[in-house]
């Protein structure tokens, strides 16, 4: 190992320190299931080092990182909503839900709504409410313009609190 191997692979040790439980956070916002999202955040690391030579020169490689996991997220709800229409074509009956709180059903109900958003909206939504990023670094993550993510967040709340009022009523 030369001393830029040595270096780089520093470098990406503190990359991965200071990205990975934020992305791990996105991760479980979207998907409610703490070991699908710790397999998002750790293919996405594995993605990022495989490509850390073009990544480490990028001048905010945590925003490359974060894409790559809202894509992989992505397909894990697509893959999720395949194995579920399946499911529910083998199985003669709908399963029996367990009791739960109020709070329970309603966080169930409102990261349902946030799953269900266009991919987008719900990337939108994880980065500026999971992640607690700025309009700007959104922007900088999904590559749209700062004032497409302003009424990408107005459009969703609206149409959040419309979907969370509708079924309380």
């Amino acid at each position: 190992m030369t001393g830029d191997d040595v270096a780089a692979t520093t470098m990406f040790g503190e990359f991965v320190d200071s990205e990975f439980s934020n992305i791990l956070a996105l991760a479980i916002a979207a998907l409610g299931d703490r070991d699908d999202a710790l397999d998002v955040a750790q293919e996405t690391m594995a993605r990022t080092f495989d490509r850390w030579d073009d990544v480490s020169t990028m001048d905010r490689p945590g925003a490359w990182a974060r894409r790559v996991a809202l894509n992989l997220v992505t397909d894990s709800l697509r893959r999720r909503t395949r194995r579920h229409r399946l499911e529910s074509r083998l199985r003669a009956q709908p399963p029996i839900a367990d009791a739960e709180s109020d709070t329970d059903a309603w966080d169930r109900h409102f990261w349902a709504e946030v799953v269900a958003l266009p991919d987008r909206q719900r990337d939108v939504v994880l980065l500026h409410y999971v992640d607690d990023l700025a309009v700007a670094d959104i922007a900088l993550v999904l590559d749209v313009p700062e004032g497409t993510i302003k009424s990408d967040l107005s459009r969703t709340r609206a149409s959040l609190r419309a979907a969370i009022e509708g079924s309380t009523s």
